[in-house]
C-alpha cells in the first residue's frame, strides 16, 4: 500500500489583469481561507469560491478594484505538489473589519466573463456534430482545452446548428436539446452525456481510501425525500470527506476503497474548503452512479 503523505499546507493567490498580464502573487505570506463549490453540471449551478485575504496592503486591494479581474487560487502540500484549485473572474470585492484584522473578500465566477459576456452569431455547418458545437463554443471563450464523452455527442445535425447569444444561453440550448451536461473547471470546458462521466477511462480514477487522505467514512446518502426512486431526479448517492484535492473534477470518476461502498463512483460536486492558519484543509465528495466495472 503506498501511503501518499500530505503535510505542510501550502497555497498561491494570483491576481491580474489578462490583457496587460500585470498583477500580484501572494503565496504563505497572509493568512486566507476559501470556499470552492463545483458541480458536474453548470446549466443547473455554476462554479464558484468566495476566498477572505487578511490584511492586504492597500496598494493590492486597488487591483482588486478593476472589473472582473482574474484570479487563480492554487493549493496543495509541501511534500507533494502545488495544483490550480480554482480559476476565474472577480465578480464582487468587499474589504471590512474584523478586529485588528482587514478582510478582503473576493467571489470568483469560473469563466465569468467567457460564459456570460462571450456573445456570438453563427452557424455551425450541416453534417456537423453536437460536439463540434462545443469545440466551437470552447474556441470563442478561449479554454484551453474541450473534452467530450459519451454518445449523444456524436449526434449528427444533418441541419446545422445556429448559434446566437451568450455561450452560456448556447452551452445550456445545446444541453437541453441532446441531454448534455456540462461545466467549465480549471479552464476546460466538459461535456458529456447527462447519465455519464466526463471520461470512461478507470484507469485515471483517483483512488479515495485511508491512505491516500480520507477522513471519515463514506456514507449513503437519500437525495430528494419528495422525489420517488424511479424518479431520476431523485439522484441517491454516496458523500465523502477527504483531505484537500484540487485535482478531483466534478464529472470525473473515483474509486472508493472501502469494505461498504468499494468501486468505482461519478462525483457529482464537490466543495474545497480551508484556512491557511486554521484547522480545516478538506474537499467534501459528493459522489453518484456507481459504475459498473
Amino acid at each position: 500500500m503506498t501511503i501518499i503523505y500530505q503535510r505542510h499546507r501550502t497555497y498561491s493567490l494570483v491576481v491580474g489583469d489578462i490583457k496587460t498580464g500585470e498583477g500580484f502573487e501572494i503565496s504563505n505570506d497572509l493568512n486566507i481561507s476559501f470556499d470552492c463549490t463545483k458541480t458536474s453540471s453548470n446549466k443547473d449551478k455554476s462554479n464558484s469560491c468566495v476566498i477572505d485575504v487578511y490584511n492586504l496592503s492597500k496598494e493590492k486591494q486597488k487591483w482588486l478594484e478593476k472589473p472582473y479581474i482574474g484570479v487563480v487560487l492554487s493549493v496543495g502540500y509541501h511534500d507533494t505538489t502545488i495544483k490550480r484549485l480554482f480559476s476565474g473572474q472577480a465578480t464582487s470585492v468587499s474589504t471590512t473589519k474584523s478586529g485588528t484584522d482587514t478582510v478582503t473578500q473576493i467571489t470568483i465566477g469560473d469563466a465569468y466573463v467567457p460564459l456570460n459576456h462571450q456573445t456570438v452569431t453563427k452557424v455551425i455547418p450541416e453534417g456537423s456534430t453536437v460536439g463540434d458545437c462545443y469545440k466551437e463554443l470552447g474556441k470563442i471563450m478561449g479554454v484551453d482545452q474541450t473534452v467530450l464523452n459519451g454518445q449523444n455527442i456524436n449526434t449528427e445535425l444533418l441541419d446545422g446548428y445556429p448559434i446566437s447569444g451568450s455561450c452560456r444561453q448556447t452551452l445550456d440550448e445545446l444541453s437541453n436539446a441532446y441531454n448534455v451536461d456540462w461545466n467549465v473547471d480549471g479552464n476546460v470546458l466538459r461535456a458529456y452525456d447527462a447519465d455519464g462521466t466526463s471520461t470512461d477511462d478507470l484507469n485515471t480514477a483517483v483512488v479515495i481510501s485511508r491512505s491516500t487522505g480520507m477522513i471519515n467514512l463514506p456514507y449513503h446518502i437519500s437525495g430528494d425525500v419528495r422525489r420517488t426512486k424511479k424518479d431520476k431526479a431523485k439522484k441517491e448517492g454516496v458523500q465523502v470527506q477527504i483531505l484537500l484535492n484540487p485535482e478531483l473534477s466534478p464529472g470525473s470518476i473515483v474509486k472508493i476503497e472501502d469494505e461498504n461502498f468499494e468501486g468505482y463512483y461519478k462525483i457529482s460536486s464537490l466543495r474545497s474548503y480551508g484556512e491557511w492558519r486554521g484547522s480545516a484543509w478538506y474537499t467534501d465528495l459528493r459522489l453518484e452512479k456507481k459504475i459498473k466495472v
